[in-house]
C-alpha cells in the first residue's frame, strides 16, 4: 500500500514539474516584447512642410503609445536609424526586380530583415495649399476681398503584422476649396485622413496585443 502511495506521489510530482515547465515557457513567450519597426514619414508628394510632418509623426506616436511600456517592456521599438537603413536596402533590392516599387511591397521584406513583429509606415502622397482672392469661381481676382483656400492631402498607411500574417495598406484623401478656414488647411486635411486610416487598420489594437496576452497569461 505504501509502495503504491509513493509511486502515486512520484507520478504527481512529475506531472506538476511538467505542467510548471509548460506554464513557464508559455509565460516567457507571452512576456517577449513585440518588436516594432516604425518607419519615419515618407514624403512622395511634390512638397511638404515641417508642420504636416510633426502632425503625422505626433499622431502616430499617440496611436502606437503603450501605457507603462518603460516599466513593463511590452514593446521594443527598433531604432529609426536602423529601420531607415534596412528600408533603403529593401527598396534597392525591389527596384532591381520591378520598375515601379510601391511602398506597401517593402513592408513584409522589411519585417523579415529587422525581425519585426509590426511595421508601420506613413506616406504623404499628395500635399498642396494655395490661397488667393476671388469671387465664386476658380479664377484669381485681385479686386475681390474674398480669401479662397484651395488645398488637398493624401496619406497612405502601409505596414506588416507578422502575428496576423497580414500585409496592410490603405490610403485616404481630403480636399478643400472654400473661403479660408483653419480646418481647410492642408496639414489639417492630412491629419483627418490619417485618423481614418489609424482607425480602419486598428493600429492601436495591433500594438496593444502583447499587453492583452500578458494579462490573459
Amino acid at each position: 500500500m505504501q509502495k503504491k502511495y509513493l509511486m502515486l506521489c512520484a507520478v504527481l510530482s512529475l506531472f506538476l514539474c511538467l505542467f510548471s515547465s509548460v506554464a513557464l515557457a508559455a509565460t516567457e513567450q507571452s512576456a517577449k516584447p513585440l518588436r516594432l519597426a516604425r518607419v519615419p514619414l515618407v514624403i512622395r508628394a511634390y512638397s511638404a512642410d515641417a508642420e504636416v510632418e510633426d502632425i503625422i509623426e505626433n499622431r502616430l506616436d499617440l496611436a502606437l503609445h503603450v501605457p507603462l511600456n518603460d516599466t513593463m517592456h511590452y514593446v521594443e521599438e527598433i531604432p529609426q536609424s536602423e529601420v531607415e537603413s534596412a528600408l533603403n536596402d529593401v527598396l534597392a533590392d525591389l527596384k532591381i526586380k520591378h520598375r515601379r516599387v510601391k511602398m506597401k511591397d517593402a513592408m513584409q521584406p522589411l519585417a523579415e530583415k529587422l525581425d519585426a513583429d509590426l511595421v508601420v509606415c506613413p506616406v504623404l502622397t499628395t500635399y498642396y495649399e494655395y490661397i488667393y482672392y476671388g469671387g465664386g469661381g476658380w479664377g484669381w481676382d485681385s479686386t475681390s476681398d474674398t480669401m479662397i483656400l484651395d488645398s488637398g492631402a493624401s496619406v497612405e498607411l502601409d505596414g506588416y503584422d507578422r502575428i496576423a500574417q497580414e500585409n496592410f495598406s490603405q490610403s485616404a484623401s481630403r480636399y478643400y476649396h472654400e473661403g479660408f478656414h483653419p480646418t481647410g488647411r492642408a496639414c489639417m486635411l492630412a491629419k483627418d485622413a490619417l485618423e481614418t486610416l489609424i482607425s480602419a487598420m486598428d493600429i492601436n489594437k495591433r500594438v496593444m496585443r502583447p499587453v492583452k496576452e500578458r494579462a490573459n497569461s
